[in-house]
């Protein structure tokens, strides 16, 4: 029987936090509609494929010759779902009871929006600051100079995470992290997926712009919470930061330097 739901999750060496996050989906948060998951597995050696294998037979498991960017891994899973609707979803989550039937019921529910993301949590339950505005030059300045830390004080970062935003009801955002989100699967083929041109960041916040360039909304939900154990590795100057950047200035580039913003939720 063809699902309703399509499932995603690409994971690279991430074994623990997939374990977790499998059983939050299949025992405690299953969702009510009929669904799939795809897993994409990058190369990883850590005893993911003998685990799945073993103890979830039924989900679609590939596993990659190369290793592959972020954008290129879930393009492959959207080639193969079956689902009416596609649900991107990181290793590192965990869901909490009903966070995908409120964002499937949300998004079946308004034609007019394209993309619609939980409010995420961190590991201890408080708030992580998962809806954003578009970077801009200025943004990306304040970001540097402060460290990339959330909790910093700067007026240009508090904007930029969208500090202001209800965290009970639908907000209008200009982008949402790439962990978890959800749209249809025909949005997902118009938009021609993830631009595979960003090989690690960007390409959610891309992804997003693109769907209100199509004329589609990008909405945060808060009534859909889930966990998100966020490892910010490229906070920190590394491989990682300049890979970051990287991304960042492909898509200035990519948009002639002009971002625009659809709407007036920030």
């Amino acid at each position: 029987m063809k699902p309703l739901l399509s499932i995603i999750t690409v994971t690279m060496n991430h074994f623990a936090l997939l374990k977790r996050m499998l059983t939050s989906l299949y025992v405690e948060a299953t969702p009510s509609c009929s669904f799939e998951l795809i897993v994409i597995d990058n190369c990883s050696t850590d005893g993911t494929e003998e685990y799945i294998k073993t103890h979830y037979p039924q989900i679609n498991y590939i596993k990659n010759e190369n290793i592959a960017g972020f954008a290129a891994n879930n393009n492959r899973g959207a080639a193969i779902a079956e689902g009416d609707y596609i649900l991107v979803l990181n290793p590192d989550i965990i869901l909490l009871p009903g966070s995908i039937d409120q964002l499937m019921d949300y998004l079946q529910t308004h034609p007019d929006v394209g993309i619609v993301a939980p409010r995420l949590l961190n590991t201890d339950h408080t708030l992580q600051y998962s809806a954003r505005t578009f970077i801009s030059p200025s943004i990306l300045l304040a970001r540097l100079l402060t460290k990339g830390k959330d909790g910093s004080n700067n007026g240009t970062v508090q904007q930029y995470l969208l500090k202001n935003i209800s965290n009970e009801a639908p907000s209008e955002v200009d982008w949402c992290m790439g962990a978890a989100l959800l749209l249809r699967k025909t949005l997902y083929a118009q938009l021609n997926g993830f631009d595979e041109h960003f090989f690690l960041y960007v390409e959610d916040m891309d992804l997003c712009h693109r769907c209100w360039k199509f004329g589609k909304k990008v909405v945060y939900l808060p009534s859909s919470s889930m966990v998100h154990a966020h490892q910010r590795s490229s906070t920190k100057l590394n491989k990682k930061t300049w890979l970051h950047l990287k991304s960042i200035f492909y898509f200035w580039k990519k948009n002639r330097y002009s971002i625009q913003r659809n709407h007036t939720a920030d």
